[in-house]
């Protein structure tokens, strides 16, 4: 755990963990220069698996990471932040399936939304099973703080420290090409959500973050940012047709067939077709029953081959 100036929430955060039932753990603070009572909390726990570390100044959140990383000497790491909660049998079901499954290289659960007062205002419910082994390089597949992964010193996985934001999203996309990624359909966590959320402006830093990543996993920028965003959004910048194309080429480059997709682009072509209501106005009748044709034999010959 990486926390910075944390004192709202942080003794929820640290009970949660040391009241779980799977009890055989270290448990690495490291206090990213904090100005508040951050580190006054944690040196008033009196748990020997407790490790304290207080970074001189404010260095950020992959190098405090990596920090507590150095320091680690168990077989798994489970990621937690400051603010959020864990479930009692949270590390016990982890750690049980990670045994269980030793080509799986990351585990990540679902969590549940809470507000400022700890009350459950949604779901958050990550991939699972075939669906996040074709989607797995959407944004993000796995929830950071419900994570754990198998880690060595010499082999890691390590943080890059290059990478400021959406630094989980690179990690998982690492770990993917090794070993498998993985969920437990079960809520886990509870997710704090609060003022100091991510903006907008913050979101467009992670999503340009992210596709960085992505185009370091698959070997270029073989699909443009605006193709990218279309992948993971609502966003009506790319027609549905270039969507398509695009969402073949990255079935091709992961080595997926199209027709896994397919109903994906379609359900964007409706939406998009929607929110700019061209239905007739752009295309006519028989203009927008050709596009649609047009998209359709696009998918049917992707599923042929």
């Amino acid at each position: 755990m990486a926390v910075y100036n944390g004192e709202k929430y942080l003794r929820h955060a640290i009970d949660s963990l040391l009241a779980q039932t799977f009890t055989d753990f270290e448990f690495i603070i490291v206090d990213d220069g904090s100005t508040d009572a951050t580190s006054q909390i944690i040196q008033g726990y009196d748990d020997e698996r407790i490790r304290f570390i207080q970074n001189e100044e404010n260095i950020g959140l992959t190098r405090s990471l990596n920090k507590g990383l150095a320091l680690a000497g168990g077989e798994y790491i489970a990621r937690m932040d400051g603010d959020d909660v864990s479930l009692p049998d949270r590390l016990a079901k982890q750690v049980a399936f990670m045994e269980a499954n030793h080509e799986v290289g990351a585990c990540g659960t679902w969590a549940r939304d809470i507000d400022q007062a700890g009350k459950v205002i949604r779901n958050r419910e990550a991939l699972t099973g075939d669906d996040l082994d074709s989607f797995y390089w959407r944004v993000s597949p796995l929830i950071h703080p419900t994570v754990m992964f198998r880690f060595t010193p010499s082999l890691g996985p390590w943080y890059d420290e290059t990478v400021p934001v959406a630094q989980d999203y690179d990690l998982w996309l690492r770990i993917r090409a090794e070993q498998r990624l993985s969920n437990l359909p079960e809520y886990l966590l509870l997710y704090r959500v609060h003022e100091e959320s991510i903006t907008a402006a913050k979101a467009e830093r992670q999503f340009r973050s992210a596709y960085a990543a992505f185009c370091k996993h698959i070997g270029g920028n073989k699909i443009a940012y605006e193709a990218f965003l279309a992948l993971h959004t609502d966003s009506s910048e790319l027609d549905p047709l270039r969507r398509a194309i695009a969402t073949t080429r990255l079935a091709r480059i992961i080595h997926k067939p199209y027709r896994i997709f397919f109903h994906d682009d379609l359900q964007y072509a409706r939406r998009w077709m929607h929110s700019l209501r061209v239905y007739k106005m752009a295309f006519g009748t028989r203009g927008f029953r050709g596009f649609c044709n047009s998209i359709l034999r696009l998918g049917l010959q992707k599923r042929q081959s």
